[in-house]
């Protein structure tokens, strides 16, 4: 393990100077991402500290990914001014900074094992329903029907999660959102009564997901109801605890109305990024102190355990959807979620990823959750928000690190901005041991240009516009009132994701692949589905096609399904892998792709079983040329 032995070092300046340095762009690659390294740093600061995850360390690795992913590095003074330098250089002493990720000399030569022994149990993938519903109101309704199809169908996306957002906004409010569609209609009047015709097109796409059968539904709360805030408006609060029985009242309210009308939510998250009140209202948004978070969670217990409804007893709560994991999780945590694990008024961390972590923050970030979790089981976690990303080029691209820049704006419809996704989702599942994750949203208007004039732009790249992001899997006109555009432009994010979705379902429990022995700049994620079928997702980076060979967990292995999405593909069957006698199967990963492969296997492997309904995929796995239309008897969202 490297260490840096600084009891000699010289003044902070210098020191300032050369941490400058490791982390500027001229210095080789060097990446975050050895597990066993980083494990054994959290165990040595268990020995030193008593106790895993200690604060110290989480305050370290806080600030040293502050400098790590700030826009302008080039100024040392600013590490050496900080009143956090001390921590820093503590960090820099103590523990392992840069390593190399191991690598096979010739990896088509290394034979890539799966593990036996199970981790995590996949729940689910998902996206979040805000607040693209505003704007699809608009369109026909055999578009809105379209759009339920390419999200939930088998044939489609497939999602097995999604978000429904329940709104803040009110009807006579002091102050609305200023972005257009942002504002979500509340069920609550600004009199305090209750309107269940308020917010159709966000219900006709919850419906839509229930009635698909999305095994995992969560209604989740940027804000309070304006009219239960003082200054009766949906953004720029924090929660007064006085109002916190009145606010699990009415979340009780409409989670009973959902029962009573055969919708299903499987989990409810009454906070989203607490830090922030969104106060110049661009958004629905509230800050949550962290003294008066763990009371939201037990007063929210307390009321659906007393619930009439059994629908609404089972509903489970998931939070508190913290934006950042360096600055925000790892530093608050201590604040709420002890006297949550003591209460039993949690059933799942919720967390988001806004300051795009690597590896090793993400390795103690799951040590920090399993100390806190004790003395009972690990809570559960799920990723359950990113977006908006610059695609990777300043930091360590090839092998993942994202950054230079964190949210900004940027249109890639690339396999580029899609192949950062991946590995996020293989960070959330292989290090984190997630059971969920979902991206932010699934349709947005945030593109740079229209469409129907500008041909071609809705797959060209983009950084010039303020106003363009990546932050849908599929986009829309964003002039779609004036042009009468109502199509619907897929990224290959949308492609990718489809790999996870569709091969990774409900109940399916996941296997290790060791990093270390695949190429470098590639990530692998297995699992063995329900029905005993497994599902390997290899994901290369690298600008060049990658030759392995991989042994399957048991005796009489058969390839079923073999498909690929690369720069030119999507989602498509290429020819199977033909199996060797001796149990192997060798695999070309083409240049920036991802490749999933489906097989069955006999052997004790083979027979572990996930917890619910999943089903296989087998060769008809292309999409297909059109959608099927809206029938004349089936509602729309206006």
């Amino acid at each position: 393990m490297m260490r840096r032995d600084l009891s000699s070092a010289p003044g902070i300046d210098t020191i300032a100077q050369n941490f400058k340095a490791f982390l500027s762009d001229s210095i080789p690659s060097e990446p975050i991402g050895n597990t066993a390294v980083w494990e054994e740093a959290i165990a040595n600061d268990a020995k030193a500290s008593k106790g895993p995850a200690n604060q110290l360390f989480s305050q370290s690795i806080a600030h040293v990914q502050k400098y790590e992913i700030a826009s302008d590095i080039s100024n040392a003074t600013t590490l050496s001014q900080s009143s956090s330098a001390a921590r820093v250089l503590q960090f820099l002493q103590l523990y392992p900074t840069r390593f190399q990720q191991a690598q096979a000399a010739n990896p088509a030569e290394v034979i890539v094992k799966i593990s036996s022994t199970p981790q995590q149990t996949i729940r689910s993938f998902g996206a979040s329903g805000a607040w693209w519903p505003n704007f699809l109101k608009d369109f026909p309704p055999d578009q809105q029907k379209n759009l339920s199809t390419l999200l939930f169908s088998e044939d489609w996306l497939h999602l097995s999660g999604f978000r429904y957002n329940l709104g803040a906004s009110g009807n006579d409010d002091s102050q609305a959102v200023s972005t257009p569609g942002r504002g979500v209609e509340s069920f609550m009047l600004s009199d305090g009564s209750y309107d269940w015709l308020r917010d159709r097109a966000g219900y006709y796409y919850l419906r839509a997901a229930e009635d698909a059968g999305v095994s995992s539904i969560t209604a989740f709360v940027n804000a309070i109801p304006a009219a239960l805030t003082t200054d009766k408006k949906p953004c720029g609060t924090q929660l007064d605890p006085q109002v916190i029985p009145k606010f699990v009242a009415y979340i009780t309210e409409v989670l009973s109305h959902f029962s009573q009308n055969g919708i299903h939510i499987d989990y409810i998250s009454p906070m989203n990024e607490p830090d922030n009140s969104f106060d110049t209202c661009g958004q629905e948004g509230m800050s949550v102190s962290h003294s008066d978070r763990a009371g939201v969670f037990q007063q929210l217990r307390s009321a659906l355990q007393e619930s009439t409804f059994p629908g609404v007893k089972d509903i489970k709560i998931m939070g508190d959807e913290t934006s950042q994991i360096a600055s925000q999780a790892l530093l608050e945590y201590d604040a709420w979620l002890p006297s949550v694990t003591q209460a039993k008024s949690i059933d799942a961390i919720a967390v988001h990823m806004y300051d795009w972590p690597d590896d090793a923050t993400l390795l103690n970030y799951r040590q920090l959750v399993l100390d806190r979790s004790k003395p009972g089981p690990p809570h559960p976690i799920k990723m359950t928000e990113i977006s908006s990303f610059t695609t990777a080029s300043r930091f360590w691209a090839t092998w993942g690190k994202t950054g230079g820049k964190t949210m900004g704006p940027e249109y890639d419809p690339s396999i580029n901005s899609a192949l950062d996704m991946a590995r996020f989702i293989w960070q959330w599942l292989a290090l984190v041991n997630a059971e969920s994750w979902d991206w932010w949203t699934a349709v947005s208007n945030m593109m740079p240009c229209s469409p129907s004039t500008t041909p071609g732009c809705a797959t060209t790249y983009s950084n010039s516009s303020g106003t363009a992001y990546n932050d849908g899997l599929l986009y829309i006109d964003p002039k779609y009132a004036e042009t009468k555009d109502y199509n619907f432009y897929f990224t290959k994010r949308f492609w990718v994701f489809k790999h996870f979705t569709n091969f990774l379902r409900p109940g399916a429990v996941r296997f290790d692949i060791t990093n270390e022995i695949l190429p470098y700049g590639t990530v692998a994620v297995a699992a063995q589905n329900t029905d005993s079928v497994y599902s390997t997702i290899f994901i290369n980076r690298n600008a060049t096609e990658q030759g392995i060979r991989m042994e399957l967990p048991g005796k009489g292995g058969k390839i079923t399904a073999s498909v690929q999405t690369t720069a030119t593909r999507d989602f498509e069957d290429v020819p199977l892998p033909v199996v060797a006698a001796d149990g192997t199967v060798k695999i070309t990963l083409p240049a920036k792709s991802v490749l999933s492969l489906q097989y069955t296997v006999n052997g004790p492997v083979s027979s572990r079983r996930g917890a619910v309904g999943s089903r296989m995929i087998t060769g008809n796995t292309k999409r297909k040329d059109k959608l099927p239309r809206k029938g004349e008897d089936e509602d729309d969202t206006s």
